[in-house]
């Protein structure tokens, strides 16, 4: 994968490309437009929360309640998506013959926690998120 960041040509504004490899595109197509959908709104929320006005409409104005429950909509979507996402790296992980220490530092606690984190996710079977993540479907 590739990440482009670039300045359109007269605009102030921030264009970037991610760029997936053929076999991320043969098992992400599905989920590419949707993700990038969501991505996206997570970054309107945050501009509209860090210079209190919506900049996607015209005047600029201040967000109304509609703006932030458009954005909540799709926040609430990505949520179970990464966790699943991270719950089937762990689980690849451990099933890898991983220990902890990379584990901990990863997930930027100590050993312990993440040991305890590992344990939580190998003591009960995938989510359907995690399913999601490591299979495009859940069972």
């Amino acid at each position: 994968m590739t990440v482009v960041y670039r300045a359109p040509e007269g605009d102030d504004g921030l264009e970037f490309t991610v760029r997936l490899t053929p076999e991320e595109t043969r098992v992400l197509t599905r989920e590419v437009r949707l993700l990038a959908e969501i991505v996206d709104s997570c970054l309107w929320a945050l501009g509209m929360l860090r210079t209190g006005v919506n900049s996607r409409d015209a005047g600029r104005p201040a967000p109304i309640p509609g703006d932030w429950y458009s954005a909540l909509r799709d926040l609430e979507r990505i949520a179970p998506r990464v966790e699943g996402t991270r719950d089937a790296v762990i689980r690849a992980l451990a099933e890898s013959g991983e220990g902890t220490g990379r584990l901990a530092h990863a997930l930027h606690t100590d050993e312990e926690a993440a040991s305890r984190r590992r344990a939580a996710v190998l003591g009960n079977p995938p989510s359907d998120w995690e399913t999601w993540a490591a299979k495009g479907v859940a069972e």
